[in-house]
């Protein structure tokens, strides 16, 4: 989970550096956001277990 969030980041900073491409951005930012909330969530379930 936490690769695929890397992954995401990265697309995102080379879609903002190499183009200005605005829907890009916003669909690759709602995917990270996501993919961190599920991971957030696996964490604490994770500890609570």
């Amino acid at each position: 989970m936490k690769v695929e969030i890397e992954k995401k980041r990265e697309e995102l900073n080379n879609l903002m550096v190499c183009e200005i491409d605005k829907y890009k951005i916003l669909d690759f930012s709602q995917k990270l956001d996501k993919l961190i909330f599920q991971y957030y969530k696996f964490r604490e379930n994770e500890k609570s277990n």
